[in-house]
């Protein structure tokens, strides 16, 4: 990860590669001072730590957990303007985390409602038949595009109101003082910042490093995507996120494509054995499979075999995922895109079930070491790091 920039986790394929995975692993590593995203609630990311305890993070960052988990970790956390969340989730993660006096919250945020949630699931407004997780994020989104008087974005809630940046808020100072600057907003920030994306540009110019946690999948962008209206609402992308938070492309650090070997979209929508959502196609370099095929390449053991449908269900909806052969294509096209600088794979041990829970690299089999000199042929850079089960150390550090 470079030092003093704006690094950037994201997915490379139709989601749930294990961001959260990735991210918990290299804040741990790295300890950047500062976490951020613009998570919507139809994405959950979980870090696991070495203990196998799980946080489930749909608000925050994942690796926020990393407060509690690790002694000597404290960052900040900002969530970035097209961030969307419900208020109950939002204080369920602070109170989990212990991170309550840590968040910094842009004003341009939006809240999702109840009402959003009904929208998306029942009337004519519903995105069911796109097996979407009707969570009322695209609901939300449309009514801050619109504009309308009824909006209520994050500066709106009295309840919020500590957390959301402004220009009387002391909150930003005390970032400054807590990351050991004797000159909060001296030499660091030569003049009063306003505006939150004014006060990370001088974050960033004072070398202090930002570890970007994207949300939901390439492949599920609206515009650049695989398909519509099989997609999300809105850009997921690496130059995507930037814009976001308000940064400079000159700030991008290293910008970590998460893959998995076969790659999954969210489960259909079926109602008393009827389909009536379906989540789209795949590439045409793809085929669908069944998670029993995965369990017989990789050689998983039985007791696991049988669990495995039941372990990959998404966090958010608690569908059964749809699994895919490796697209070439899409690799390309998110390498490309996501101006992709390092590969993070995880799940090697569908791949090779020898490697499951490993860290050291003795485990990579030729299987595993001839899919990874594949992709990094394809994607012309390198792979980093090897995700091999669901703890952050479960990690192969292949930058070592």
């Amino acid at each position: 990860m470079k030092s003093g920039k704006f690094n950037v986790v994201t997915d490379g394929q139709f989601g749930s590669t294990g961001k959260g995975l990735i991210t918990s692993f290299l804040a741990a590593a790295h300890r950047p001072k500062i976490l951020t995203n613009t998570n919507m609630a139809n994405a959950g990311h979980t870090a696991v730590n070495t203990k196998g305890e799980a946080f489930i993070a749909k608000v925050i960052p994942s690796a926020s957990i990393l407060r509690k988990w690790l002694p000597d970790y404290d960052p900040w956390i900002i969530l970035g303007s097209t961030s969307a969340f419900q208020i109950e989730q939002l204080n369920k993660e602070l109170s989990e985390t212990n991170s309550a006096d840590r968040l910094i919250i842009h004003k341009r945020a939006m809240v999702i409602t109840a009402e959003h949630k009904e929208k998306e699931s029942s009337g004519k407004e519903s995105t069911k038949h796109l097996a979407s997780t009707m969570q009322g994020c695209g609901a939300a989104l449309a009514e801050k595009v619109m504009r309308l008087q009824s909006v209520r974005l994050a500066e709106h809630y009295s309840e919020l109101q500590k957390y959301v940046f402004n220009d009387t808020w002391t909150r930003p100072a005390k970032i400054m003082e807590d990351m050991s600057l004797n000159d909060p907003f001296g030499s660091m920030c030569p003049h009063h910042c306003d505006s939150l994306h004014e006060y990370l540009d001088c974050i960033l110019d004072s070398g202090i490093t930002v570890l970007h946690e994207g949300a939901q999948g390439f492949s599920l962008d609206i515009n650049h995507g695989q398909s519509y209206p099989t997609c999300t609402s809105r850009g997921t992308t690496a130059t995507q996120n930037l814009a976001d938070m308000g940064i400079s492309p000159k700030r991008l650090g290293d910008v970590y494509l998460v893959l998995r070997p076969y790659p999954i979209r969210v489960g259909n929508v079926v109602e008393n054995g009827e389909q009536i959502g379906y989540s789209g196609n795949c590439y045409n370099d793809q085929t669908e499979m069944t998670w029993d095929d995965v369990a017989a390449k990789s050689g998983m053991p039985e007791e696991y075999a049988k669990i495995l449908t039941d372990k990959e269900r998404t966090t958010v909806t608690k569908r059964i995922r749809r699994v895919f052969s490796f697209s070439k294509r899409q690799l390309i096209e998110a390498a490309i895109v996501n101006g992709a600088t390092k590969i993070a794979l995880n799940f090697a041990n569908y791949i090779d079930w020898s490697c499951h829970k490993q860290s050291s690299a003795e485990f990579l089999s030729k299987p595993i070491l001839d899919f990874i000199k594949m992709i990094e042929d394809i994607a012309q850079i390198p792979v980093a790091c090897v995700g091999t089960g669901p703890q952050y150390d479960h990690i192969i550090d292949l930058t070592k």
